[in-house]
């Protein structure tokens, strides 16, 4: 981590930097950001956490070899206190988050081999703790599907046209650098979806998605999904929704389907300052009651590449996923 912030600190100095494009060193770029969460749920032990401390390496050399490298320190608590500790204590863990080689076999057709975010719904393709709605994320973004693919995609997109984006991915086998348990709920050996995108405007778009997985224990998981962001002046609409039909599933699980939705907007009061909520309706496949999440916050851009936000979470019923509480953080797209 130090070596990091020495080449982050190293990197600022340089003639040609700006803060959220990275750094170019020929036909590299090198890239990052950092998320610092305070978190006070209430009846539970307060923290303040490094939640991600992400180091992005980017090659461009010709139309069939462009590597992609994210390494990440993840989940180090800094300080905690009060409440009773829970299973996780936070000593952080490392983790190859992305390692993929892009060919461009046409002008329109990507074809991407290695470890990748799935392209279920929009918020988990954005990643980023920068760049995406709210410190807090929706059960619905994450929980229910394979967030990675280890294996194969092949994308069809063409940058100047309104034809919807059409993406095919496939893994044969487990998730290559798996994540530990304390940092993911399910692990998957095999995946094998698609992700169709219809553009709407410059940043607005309708998505479709489909996700076929079975995970270690054998269990089978058909997930339908959709997604849209849409604009409207300041104001800003978006929101996701999916459908899994679970087999196999034995003894463990409460239901056989799992279903999770969020609708949220935001609104831009000045160019730096923004209010936003979301809803949350979450059935999970281990509860039998569903989880109902309210958030509301604001948030701050000094800069387009670093925003703080305060928000707090209520649980209005059932089981959540994410506590009731203040959040707080601080996060910058290096």
């Amino acid at each position: 981590m130090a070596g990091f912030l020495a080449f982050a600190a190293a990197g600022a100095s340089a003639d040609d930097y700006q803060l959220g494009h990275g750094l170019d060193l020929g036909p590299l770029n090198i890239a990052g950001y950092s998320d610092l969460v305070a978190r006070f749920p209430s009846k539970q032990q307060k923290s303040i956490d490094l939640d991600d401390l992400s180091l992005f390496v980017t090659g461009h050399f010709n139309r069939l070899f462009n590597p992609f490298v994210e390494a990440e320190l993840t989940n180090l608590s800094l300080v905690r206190w009060g409440g009773v500790a829970d299973h996780d204590r936070g000593d952080g863990d490392f983790l190859l988050e992305r390692l993929y080689n892009d060919s461009y076999l046409t002008d329109s057709t990507t074809l991407r081999l290695g470890k990748m975010l799935s392209p279920v719904g929009e918020w988990n393709e954005i990643h980023a703790a920068p760049l995406v709605l709210s410190a807090v994320r929706p059960a619905v973004t994450f929980r229910n599907f394979s967030e990675y693919t280890t294996g194969a995609s092949v994308r069809f997109a063409d940058p100047y046209s309104q034809v919807p984006d059409f993406q095919l991915y496939f893994q044969p086998t487990g998730e290559f650098s798996e994540r530990p348990r304390d940092i993911t709920v399910h692990r998957y050996r095999s995946v094998a979806g698609a992700h169709v995108s219809l553009p709407l405007g410059l940043l607005d778009k309708f998505g479709v998605s489909f996700q076929q997985s079975k995970d270690r224990l054998g269990v089978d998981q058909t997930l339908f999904g959709g997604d849209f962001h849409y604009t409207l002046g300041k104001l800003t609409l978006q929101g996701e929704a999916t459908y899994s039909d679970i087999s196999n599933n034995g003894i463990r699980t409460a239901r056989d389907i799992e279903w999770g939705l969020y609708s949220a907007l935001s609104y831009a009061v000045t160019d730096n300052w923004s209010i936003y909520g979301w809803y949350e309706g979450f059935a999970d496949r281990t509860s039998p009651s569903t989880a109902h999440d309210v958030l509301f916050g604001i948030a701050y851009r000094p800069q387009p590449a670093m925003v703080l936000r305060l928000e707090y979470l209520q649980n209005i019923g059932g089981r959540p996923v994410n506590p009731t509480g203040l959040t707080a953080s601080w996060a910058v797209l290096f």
